[in-house]
C-alpha cells in the first residue's frame, strides 16, 4: 500500500508539475512529424500573408517600366517566373522538412534555416555562401523598399514642405523604422503581413482605377528594345518574385512547417492577381512613357494620392519582414543570445545604419534592384532551393530512414529551373552592371 501511495503522489507530483510549465498539446501531422497545438507560431494562412506581404510592393510599382523593354513577351515571362519561383519555394520548404524528419533537433526555431538547408544539402562553404546572399539580396531589397517609400512620402508632402529634400526624407524614413526592427523573429510581428497585404491589394485597386480613368485614344509602344533593356527588364521581374530568402525563417516559426507548401500556393496566387492588372495596365495606358515607378506616370487626384499612402504603408510593413532574416543571420554570427535585447539592439542600429548610408549612396532604386535580381535573387530564389532538393533526395537513407527520392519529372523540372535561373541571372547582371557604368548616376546626398 506504502509502495503505491508513494508511486501515485509521484505520479501526480510530475502531472501538476508538466501541466504548470508546459500547457501544449503535441499531435502528429500527415507526415509523422510532431507539432504543438496552443503554442506560439504562424498558421499556414499567416505564413502566407508574410510571403506576400514582404514581395508585393516593388514589383507592383517596377513592372509596368519592365514591359516597356520586353514588349508583351513580358507577360507570359511574368506568368513563368512566377510559377518557377513558387516551384523552387516549396522545394525549399521540403528541404527543411527532411531535415528535420532525418535530425529531431532541428524541428525547434533556428535563426539561420536557409544556411542550415546549405549545409546540409551542399556543405560548409556553401553554408557561408547563402548566409552572405541572403544578408546581401535583403540588405539590398530593404534600401530599394525604403528609397521607394521615401520617394512616395516626399512626393506626398511635396506642397507643405518643398524644402525638404527627398535625402533627408529618407533619413527620417529610416529612423522612423529602425525601433520596429527590435522584433525578434516572424512569429513577433504576423500582423505585419495582414498589413502589408491589405494595404497593397488597396493600393493597387486604387491605381488602376486612377489608370482607367487616364486612358488615351493612342499610346505609342515599341517593343522589345535590344538584350541589354530586355534582360534588364528580366532582372527586374526576378526581383519581383525574390522571396525565397525569407521563406525558411517564415516556414521555421509555423506551428506546423509542413504546411508550407499550400502558404506559398496562396500567397503566390494573391501576387500574380495584383501584377498581372498593373503591369498590363500601366503598358497598355502609358506605353513607353510610363515611369520606372508607376506612381510617377498617374495623374495627381485625390485616388492616386490615397492610393500613394496606401503603398507607403505596405512598403514600411515588408521593410520589417524582409530585413529580419538579416538581423537573424548577423546576430548568429556574432553569436548574440536570444534574450540579450542589449547586443541585439546594437547589431540591428548597425545594420540601419549601414542601409541608411546605401540608400543615400545610390538614390536610384531601379538599378539596384534590377541587379540584386540578377545575382543573389537568381541564386537564392531560382538556383539553390531546387539544387539542395535534388541533392538531399539523392543522399543515401540513413538507418530506418525512409528513402525521399524525388520523381523523375520533379528532377526534370528541378533542372530546367537551375539553367533559367543561371542564364537569366548571368545576363541580367550583365546588362545591369552595363547600365550603371554607361549612364550618368545621381550623386551621392552626403555629396550635394
Amino acid at each position: 500500500m506504502s509502495k503505491k501511495s508513494n508511486l501515485e503522489a509521484a505520479m501526480s507530483s510530475s502531472t501538476s508539475k508538466a501541466s504548470e510549465s508546459t500547457p501544449l498539446i503535441t499531435k502528429t501531422n500527415d507526415n509523422g512529424e510532431e507539432i504543438q497545438k496552443g503554442g506560439k507560431g504562424l498558421s499556414v494562412n499567416q505564413a502566407a500573408l508574410l510571403v506576400a506581404g514582404e514581395m508585393a510592393g516593388s514589383g507592383v510599382l517596377a513592372l509596368p517600366r519592365a514591359l516597356v523593354k520586353t514588349g508583351w513577351i513580358g507577360v507570359p515571362i511574368i506568368i513563368l517566373m512566377a510559377a518557377m519561383a513558387a516551384f523552387s519555394g516549396r522545394r525549399l520548404g521540403d528541404c527543411w522538412s527532411i531535415i528535420e524528419g532525418r535530425d529531431p533537433e532541428m524541428r525547434s526555431r533556428k535563426r539561420n534555416p536557409y544556411a542550415i538547408i546549405a549545409d546540409q544539402a551542399l556543405g560548409k562553404t556553401w553554408s557561408a555562401a547563402v548566409s552572405l546572399a541572403i544578408i546581401v539580396s535583403l540588405f539590398g531589397a530593404a534600401v530599394v523598399y525604403l528609397l521607394l517609400a521615401a520617394q512616395i512620402i516626399e512626393a506626398l508632402v511635396l506642397p507643405l514642405v518643398p524644402t525638404v529634400t527627398f535625402c533627408i526624407w529618407y533619413m527620417i524614413v529610416a529612423g522612423a523604422m529602425t525601433p520596429l526592427m527590435l522584433f525578434a523573429t516572424p512569429k513577433d510581428f504576423s500582423f505585419m503581413g495582414v498589413i502589408a497585404f491589405i494595404s497593397t491589394i488597396v493600393a493597387c485597386v486604387l491605381y488602376f482605377i486612377q489608370m482607367m480613368n487616364d486612358i488615351k485614344p493612342f499610346v505609342f509602344r515599341w517593343g522589345i528594345h535590344g538584350f541589354q533593356d530586355f534582360f534588364l527588364a528580366f532582372g527586374t521581374i526576378m526581383f519581383a518574385f525574390g522571396g525565397a530568402s525569407t521563406f525558411p525563417t517564415i516556414q521555421n516559426d509555423m506551428i506546423d512547417k509542413s504546411k508550407f507548401g499550400k502558404s506559398v500556393h496562396y500567397s503566390f496566387i494573391a501576387i500574380l492577381a495584383l501584377y498581372l492588372p498593373i503591369a498590363i495596365g500601366g503598358y497598355a495606358v502609358y506605353g513607353e512613357s510610363v515611369a520606372p515607378n508607376i506612381t510617377g506616370s498617374l495623374t495627381a487626384t485625390p485616388l492616386t494620392l490615397v492610393g500613394n499612402i496606401f503603398m507607403a504603408v505596405h512598403l514600411l510593413s515588408a521593410f520589417i519582414i524582409i530585413i529580419n532574416p538579416v538581423c537573424q543571420e548577423m546576430e548568429e554570427l556574432y553569436n548574440i543570445p536570444r534574450d540579450s535585447l542589449g547586443y541585439r539592439t546594437l547589431v540591428r542600429v548597425s545594420i540601419m545604419a549601414a542601409i541608411m548610408f546605401i540608400g543615400e549612396s545610390v538614390p536610384r532604386f531601379y538599378t539596384i534592384l534590377a541587379l540584386v535580381g540578377g545575382t543573389t535573387v537568381a541564386l537564392l530564389t531560382f538556383i539553390l532551393p531546387p539544387y539542395c532538393y535534388l541533392n538531399l533526395t539523392s543522399q543515401p537513407p540513413r538507418q530506418g530512414e525512409v528513402t525521399s527520392e524525388a520523381p523523375g519529372w520533379m528532377k526534370l523540372i528541378c533542372w530546367e529551373i537551375i539553367v533559367m535561373g543561371v542564364v537569366g541571372g548571368a545576363a541580367a547582371t550583365f546588362s545591369a552592371v552595363s547600365a550603371i557604368f554607361s549612364t550618368a548616376q545621381a550623386t551621392p546626398c552626403y555629396l550635394k
